[in-house]
């Protein structure tokens, strides 16, 4: 065996030691990792654990903290359309209790117009049928007047027209004038009757009341205030016919 060999067997022997050493230490070294891994596989299981039941308690938290949040705006957002419904229905309700009052209001002012003018009709009507009884009462005695008048001087042509007849009273009267005649050519007809005691001229033919006294003629009855036998204010008169 020469030198050379020497040094190649010496040479091989030195790089399987190496080799051997090598792989000793790869094999130890997987063993720390695998240890290591062994080893920081349960940290990181109950690392990740807790991290994912924090992760799900803050997420559950969240969820409940949104739902809450979310309840409390509707229940919010009813209580308003609550309270706004509510107010459109009392604004509703006192407009229509402000329209039934104020027509109410103009019901009532009409009933009372109504009502008052009802009142001034039927005190107008009790007026108007009160004055009614008054001409009524009036008429019938002018006609009981008049009648009683028309007797009389009936009476008193029968009698001549004689000395100043008074009607109405139970005194004597004054003396009549001279009794007038109008001539016709054709034929002669004498007017008598009691003349004017205001004028002396004329035929008497007003009849003054309320005296009764036949004491004036159409002219002087126009303008006489009073009754020229007894001096009564006149009244009223009434002109008559003679025939």
């Amino acid at each position: 065996m020469d030198i050379t060999q020497l040094h190649t067997q010496q040479s091989n022997v030195v790089s399987t030691g190496l080799r051997l050493a090598f792989g000793e230490q790869q094999e130890q070294l997987q063993s720390q990792q695998q240890q290591q891994q062994r080893t920081l596989y349960p940290q990181s299981s109950v690392l990740f654990s807790l991290l994912s039941d924090d992760l799900s308690t803050q997420i559950r938290q969240q969820r409940e903290e949104m739902e809450q949040f979310i309840q409390a705006q509707g229940e919010q957002l009813r209580r308003t359309i609550a309270e706004k419904r509510q107010r459109h229905y009392r604004a509703l309700l006192w407009a229509a209790e402000e329209t039934a009052s104020r027509r109410l209001r103009e019901k009532a002012a009409e009933v009372e117009k109504a009502a008052l003018r009802n009142t001034e009709l039927e005190a107008r009507a009790a007026q108007l049928s009160a004055e009614a009884c008054a001409w009524h009462a009036r008429a019938r005695a002018e006609e009981a007047t008049a009648a009683s008048l028309q007797e009389q001087l009936k009476q008193a042509i029968i009698s001549g027209g004689g000395g100043g007849e008074e009607l109405g009273c139970a005194g004597g009267a004054e003396a009549e004038d001279a009794e007038s005649a109008h001539i016709d050519p054709d034929r002669v007809e004498f007017v008598r009757g009691p003349s004017c005691k205001a004028c002396r001229r004329q035929v008497a033919s007003v009849v003054v009341l309320p005296c009764r006294h036949l004491s004036l003629c159409r002219d002087c009855g126009a303008v006489a205030q009073a009754c020229p036998l007894c001096l009564t204010f006149r009244e009223s008169s009434i002109e008559v016919f003679l025939c």
